[in-house]
């Protein structure tokens, strides 16, 4: 307590909360009263006198009141559900495959969250009513209010409750909110001493504060595709996340028309919590052409789809010549044959390179126009069955050689004849 210097006023304060101070001075006193109970005040004064003016004070008494205590606790929730999309795309759409033929399509999936909701805004707790007074008390009600005025529910079990010295209760509530907005929740207690009606009240705050959603729903899903199988999981915190793989397309059996196949394959996801299905395909066509007529494979096909690889499948059409069947007089198998470069424009690789493909392709049942087949008999009946690679040839007879290889090669690459497969 702090007197001023001339006397007349009283600031206070204390640990201990006061219901009322009473100031004196000359014949009168003045009672200040504080409810809730307070902790300090200034300018306290004593009535003036009858002249008007303001005695000095003389005495002050402090009261208080036993009280009961109150604490709170405000634990939020709220629930937030993903939105999901799922995209399969690949490297083809359209195809061309010879009777028998493979063909590796590459695919993408992505799988992505496009938003979330969120929902269900609540807060619940305890309040806590403590007697630490060696007197008794009877609590008459208890209500809790989140801000601005959202009444929660609460459970004290049976009121009026008899508190008696170093007795507690313990209630509950909650309260749905609208929305995740910061608050602050009051709990506030009306109780009287026992035996008497004098109300008094008593409260605790608790701040209402959200933070991550305590509920979550639908936040990750399992993506799988119905013909490569499972592809794997996806979290919100990953999404998008983009799966890759290849698929083989075919082989189709050549028909005595052309026939045409849709080679559709579908990716789908499925929520963890609610099941939720999503799908998305992809359809390749594919053309495969009449028996008779058939599709050409350049030499780079051949080269590569041999028991040797890299390529896979191996394509077994090389079983009607066999990769390691030495090539007419070059002391080399078909297979070295195609993987050796024409050194310095040599016209006997040139020309050995289309042959191959060209006589593979023909196995294979591609139709072979007339002057494909006029080439493939000059290459093996007047080139390959009478000169090695070695051999010193000329001009004319290298001009002939490329002349023909060209043939061969615009056979194998589909400009002329039945056309091109997919490669």
């Amino acid at each position: 307590m702090t007197l001023s210097s001339d006397g007349k006023y009283v600031d206070w304060s204390s640990t201990l909360a006061m219901t009322a101070v009473i100031v004196k001075g000359g014949p009168g006193a003045n009672v200040y009263r504080y409810d809730p109970p307070a902790t300090s005040d200034t300018g306290l004064h004593a009535p003036p006198n009858q002249k008007g003016n303001i005695p000095n004070v003389s005495h002050v008494t402090f009261c208080f009141q036993y009280r009961l205590s109150v604490s709170k606790t405000a634990e939020t929730r709220y629930t937030r559900q993903y939105f999901w999309e799922i995209q399969k795309t690949g490297d083809q759409t359209e195809l061309t495959l010879s009777d028998g033929q493979v063909f590796p399509v590459n695919y993408q999936v992505r799988v992505g969250v496009t938003g979330y909701e969120e929902r269900d805004f609540a807060v619940s707790g305890t309040i806590t009513i403590q007697n630490n007074t060696p007197i008794t008390f009877v609590v008459q009600s208890v209500s809790d209010v989140v801000t601005p005025d959202i009444a929660a529910s609460v459970n004290c079990g049976p009121l009026p409750h008899t508190l008696a010295p170093g007795g507690s209760l313990t209630c509950t509530y909650s309260a749905s909110l609208p929305d995740k907005t910061n608050r602050t929740n009051t709990a506030t207690v009306t109780y009287v001493r026992q035996g008497q009606d004098w109300v008094r009240t008593a409260s605790a705050t608790a701040p209402v504060t959200f933070g991550d959603p305590t509920t979550l729903v639908d936040n990750q899903v399992s993506a799988t595709d119905d013909r490569y199988g499972p592809l794997g999981t996806v979290s919100a915190g990953e999404a998008p996340k983009t799966f890759t793989y290849t698929l083989e397309v075919g082989p189709y059996a050549c028909q005595a028309q052309d026939m045409h196949h849709a080679f559709t394959n579908t990716a789908t996801l499925t929520t963890n919590t609610t099941g939720t299905v999503m799908s998305s395909s992809w359809t390749v066509t594919v053309r495969v052409p009449a028996c008779p007529t058939g599709c050409t494979l350049t030499q780079g096909y051949w080269k590569t789809h041999t028991e040797y690889g890299p390529a896979k499948p191996r394509d077994a059409t090389w079983d009607l010549i066999g990769e390691d069947t030495t090539f007419f007089l070059s002391n080399q198998s078909y297979y070295r044959v195609l993987w050796t470069p024409p050194s310095g424009g040599n016209p006997y690789y040139q020309m050995a390179h289309q042959y191959i493909a060209a006589k593979l392709n023909v196995l294979k049942g591609a139709y072979a126009p007339p002057e494909v087949q006029a080439a493939i008999a000059w290459a093996e009946n007047q080139f390959f069955n009478l000169y090695p690679p070695s051999y010193n040839f000329g001009k004319s007879l290298t001009n002939q050689a490329r002349s023909y290889a060209g043939i061969l090669g615009q056979y194998n690459e589909g400009k002329i004849g039945p056309g091109h497969c997919s490669e």
